[in-house]
This record gives structure tokens, sequence and C-alpha cells, in this order.
């Protein structure tokens, strides 16, 4: 998210950020060090009961994917790299992700691009017109976030996203008035970066346990950040002011995203009334050891 529209809307300022960006890297460096924790159990940052607190949680969220009581003593197998790419909602992730990052990748490039398209071509105001949006939807990532933690769903908020995100599109598409479109990316910003914030948590979720996690979430990032390809070509010069070609792509991206959400919500809400129904038991007597079942065991339940 660009917090920076109000400072790059200043020259003499802008050069003064970027130094000022580069030296805070190396400088933090010996600091991000108490930050690499092989896990919760080893941690500095918190004290005994704390970590003693959030083990149990840890536990209590692995719903029986595993026997180990610290992430610390858990053995790296190649099984649980194979069950990662043989889980459906990995796959399902990563499109929902690559999805929502075509429109969010050319949104937050070509934003100050769009707003001279709406009339704003003073390159000041239009980098000032970036900061209104970018800040409505991050009061919106943490307020999702929020709701999302409480109702104990992901889907259904990432549903509404892209629907707030996909009537924004709709509305720099067909608007004829400036003030109108103007109005549209607060809603796409609104409706895109929450998403982005809130697939990651939902894949978390729905893998177990730690290695399967890891391994789901690289692949997911990895594939879904080819969206830069497509998202930093659509925008294109010849098609100011109105970008018809950026904004449908975007909009088509989002209806697919919207729809792939949908058929990640109805797998999880099957496979957990299949467990609910014992039909998943077999699982436990049969095939495999009990350690080796992961997000397969009848007693995880996905989060929808």
């Amino acid at each position: 998210m660009n917090y920076f529209g109000v400072w790059d809307a200043s020259t003499a300022q802008r050069r003064f950020r970027e130094p000022l960006e580069g030296c805070w890297r190396p400088d933090s460096r010996p600091f991000d060090i108490m930050d690499i924790i092989a896990g919760l159990g080893s941690s500095l940052f918190l004290t005994e009961e704390e970590r003693t607190a959030a083990m149990a949680r840890l536990k209590q969220d692995a719903h029986g994917a595993t026997d180990v009581e610290d992430v610390n003593e858990e053995k790296f197998d190649w099984r649980w790299v194979k069950m990662a790419f043989k889980a459906p909602q990995t796959w399902l992730s990563s499109l929902i992700w690559f999805f929502v990052l075509v429109p969010l990748y050319s949104f937050s490039l070509f934003l100050p691009t769009i707003i001279t398209g709406l009339g704003y071509t003073d390159t000041t105001t239009a980098q000032l017109f970036t900061v209104p949006p970018n800040m409505a939807a991050f009061i919106v990532v943490l307020l999702t976030s929020l709701l999302s933690d409480k109702i104990k769903a992901r889907g259904p908020i990432m549903a509404g996203g892209c629907l707030f995100a996909i009537a924004g599109y709709i509305m720099l598409l067909v608007a004829e008035r400036e003030q109108v479109r103007y109005g549209g990316t607060f809603l796409v910003a609104a409706g895109v970066y929450p998403c982005s914030a809130m697939i990651m948590g939902w894949l978390s979720n729905n893998l177990a346990p730690h290695y399967v996690r890891a391994t789901g979430i690289g692949f997911m990032i990895a594939l879904a950040n080819c969206a830069a390809f497509p998202a930093t070509f659509i925008y294109l010069a010849k098609d100011a002011p109105d970008y018809v070609l950026g904004h449908s792509v975007s909009l088509g991206s989002l209806v697919l995203c919207l729809l792939t959400v949908c058929v990640q919500m109805a797998y999880c809400r099957w496979e957990n009334r299949k467990r609910e129904r014992g039909d998943r038991d077999g699982r436990l007597v049969h095939g495999e050891s009990q350690h080796f079942l992961g997000h397969r065991h009848p007693a995880f339940k996905y989060t929808l």
C-alpha cells in the first residue's frame, strides 16, 4: 500500500526519501536477528507464560493434525511436501491470490495514472489524490481482519471484498463524472487490499502441520506473484483517459476471484460435513500413520 502520496508530491522531498529508505535497511539488520526464531518455543520476545499460552493455542488450532507439542519437535519429511501439493486448497488459494494481485498490482502502480485520466493532470495533485483511497483501504484491512477472526471465517469477507472492488471498477468504466469515478477507486482499494491480506491467513488455517503449511504458502506466493506480468501491461498510455482495457482486465480477474473463493468455501464446507458424519474416520485405522495425516485428520476442521 502506498503511504507516500503526500511525500511524492514534492520532488525535493522525494530525493530525501530515497536515501532515508536505503539507510534504514542496513541499520536495522542487527535488530532483525532478534525476530528470527525457530518457533514460539524459543522466542526471546515472549515471557515463559506467554510462550506456554501461545503453544497451547497452536495445539488447539491443530485439531489433531500433529501429535507433537512444539513445532520445533516436528521433523521434515517429503510426505509433508507431497501433501501440500495434493491439497485442493493450495491450488485454489494460489489462484485466488493470483486473481487478486492482477488488480492490486495494476491499481497500486497506476493509481496516479488513473487519477490523471480522471482530469487531475497536475502531478502534485494526482499524487495527493492517491492518499485517501489507500488510507481508506488501510482502515478496512484492519477492520476486516478483526471481523474475520471474530467470526472465524475468511471466505465470506473475501467474497464481500471482491464485490466491493467489482463495483468500483464498474464505476470507473461506466461513470461519466470524474467525482464518481474517483469514488470508484475507494471501492477498489477497500476491496482488493483486504483480500490480499486475508488469503495468506486462509491457506495457513487450512494446511497443517508446519512443513505442509510452509510448502503450501511458499508455492502460493510464487504462483500468485506471476500476476505482476499481466498487471504491468494492461494500463497503456494509448488507452488514456478511460483505460478501458486495464479496468476490464482487472474487473474480469475479480469475477474469477469471486468464483474461486466460492468454490473453495464450498469445498471446505463439504469436507467438514464429511468429517462430522464420520466419513473420514477410516483414515485413523487404514493406510497411513496418524502422525502423517496432517490436515487430513478427521478431527481437523477447515476454516470457511
